[in-house]
């Protein structure tokens, strides 16, 4: 029995507390034997709801370490999952809509947003940001990680023909389309240890006009299953 990781509300200023500790606490305590932890933002443009966990400094540490720490003692695993929502951008504290980076500037029906094609320069820092943060997790005690290619985010963006029209080494062909998602994969791989898991979770299909197909779906996970642990569809 375990766990997926949902959203629970429950991040305090961005970070683990102790109210998030005692609900997972509970679910370990009750017979669960692997806990999936809600998303964690990987860079600054990462932030989509001001409820979101975000591991984008190494002072975020002891708070994973605590939340591993109090899973184990059930001895329950724990994985963290790696996130950028790309154009899915909700609205801030203010009612204000964040700036949303993507792929390409196509617009986005779900949030009503329109977003900002990536540089390529700030998908490199994007990339680099996954690696940074599972690295942090691993340093925390956490067993692995998912990077969250799901439900229309970044990586779900950039694999898409639709939401992705770029022209340069990311965009058009399917390997280029398939880039990004290989490089943060590649990236989370060499800033952890050997033995720390790393999955992928991803829709079979995103039931959106714009979505992934299923059959769009199977052939990046075809293309994706040799470089992770796992795939969660």
């Amino acid at each position: 029995m375990f766990s997926s990781g949902h959203d629970t509300v429950m991040a305090e200023n961005g970070r683990v507390g102790d109210q998030l500790i005692a609900y997972q606490r509970a679910r370990a305590a009750g017979g669960v034997g692997h806990i999936v932890l809600q998303v964690s933002g990987v860079h600054q443009t990462a932030e989509y709801t001001d409820s979101e966990l975000m591991a984008t400094s190494d002072d975020v540490i002891p708070g994973y370490r605590k939340i591993a720490e109090a899973i184990h003692e059930y001895d329950c695993h724990v994985f963290a999952q790696l996130f950028h929502g790309g154009r899915e951008v909700m609205t801030t504290p203010d009612g204000l809509l964040g700036v949303a980076w993507a792929p390409s500037a196509v617009p986005n029906e779900r949030f009503h947003v329109m977003p900002r094609a990536l540089p390529i320069t700030l998908i490199a820092e994007i990339v680099h940001g996954f690696g940074l943060t599972a690295a942090r997790m691993a340093t925390a005690g956490i067993d692995g990680v998912e990077i969250v290619a799901s439900h229309g985010y970044l990586p779900s963006q950039f694999i898409n023909p639709r939401t992705n029209i770029r022209e340069d080494i990311y965009g058009g062909s399917f390997e280029n389309r398939m880039r990004f998602t290989g490089e943060v994969i590649e990236a989370v791989r060499a800033t952890t240890p050997d033995g720390f898991v790393v999955g992928l979770r991803i829709s079979l299909g995103e039931k959106d006009q714009d979505g992934l197909t299923p059959d769009e779906s199977m052939a990046a996970c075809q293309h994706l299953a040799p470089l992770v642990d796992y795939l969660s569809v």
